[in-house]
């Protein structure tokens, strides 16, 4: 009897091992991002502003909403005016610098002011956390 409860006790440390060892390597997988999903949810959050961008534009005769203040942009973006909009229903975050604010103008985009930079020249929309983002 005592042998039939030594053995069960080591398959239960067996199987505790085994899962603590499966447990060490998925658990990450559902913790913070890594930098590849990062830069993925960057992009994906470039081409979801930059399309509604021009949705602006071409609605509204190929002008871009308001660039006067953070606020006023923010307000063309994601509010109905007439028949148009929203365009977001929020300005997505940089998920590199946690900011949501846009800048305009100033700086060429990368210099960590805002979470991202429109040139009101060109209509370039830009992550704005680092140089190397800048060109995404």
């Amino acid at each position: 009897m005592r042998e039939q409860a030594r053995l069960s006790y080591a398959g239960v440390i067996i199987i505790a091992a085994v899962l603590g060892v499966v447990a060490m390597r998925v658990v990450p997988q559902f913790t913070e991002a890594g930098p590849e999903s990062r830069i993925s949810e960057l992009i994906d959050r470039l081409q979801e502003m930059r399309a509604q961008l021009d949705l602006y534009r071409a609605q509204h005769e190929a002008y871009l909403p308001d660039v006067d203040s953070f606020a006023g942009f923010q307000t063309a973006m994601t509010t109905r005016i007439g028949r148009y909009g929203p365009y977001v229903d929020e300005i997505p975050v940089n998920p590199f610098n946690d900011l949501d604010t846009v800048r305009f103008d100033g700086e060429p985009a990368g210099a960590g002011i805002a979470g991202w930079r429109l040139d009101t020249e060109t209509g370039s929309f830009q992550a704005d956390d680092s140089a190397a983002h800048a060109g995404l």
